[in-house]
C-alpha cells in the first residue's frame, strides 16, 4: 500500500507545480483561471488516487490511472496555452 504513495503523492506534486507555474507564466487577464486550474487538477489527482489505490488489488496492469493524469494534465496545459493564444490576439488585433 506505500508504494502508491512513494510513487504517486511525488507524481502529483511534480505535475501541481508545474502547472501552476504554466498558468503563472500564461499570465491570464483573469484571476479565476488560476483557481479553476488548480482545482481541477486537485479533483483529477483525487480521482487518480483512488482509481491507483483499488487498482493495486488488481493482478493486471494499474499504472493505467497515473499514465491518464500525466496525459490529461499535459492535453490541459495544451489546451490552456492555445486559449491565452487566442485571449491575445483578440487583445492585441481586435479590442
Amino acid at each position: 500500500m506505500l508504494v502508491i504513495y512513494r510513487v504517486m503523492l511525488p507524481l502529483l506534486l511534480i505535475v501541481f507545480v508545474l502547472m501552476g507555474l504554466w498558468v503563472s507564466f500564461l499570465h491570464f487577464p483573469w484571476d479565476w483561471v488560476m483557481y479553476a486550474v488548480m482545482g481541477l487538477e486537485v479533483l483529477v489527482g483525487t480521482v487518480v488516487m483512488a482509481m491507483e489505490y483499488q487498482a493495486q488489488h488488481v493482478g493486471g496492469v494499474s499504472a493505467g490511472g497515473s499514465f491518464g493524469f500525466l496525459g490529461l494534465s499535459a492535453y490541459l496545459a495544451f489546451v490552456l496555452g492555445l486559449i491565452r493564444l487566442l485571449v491575445w490576439s483578440y487583445q492585441k488585433f481586435w479590442a
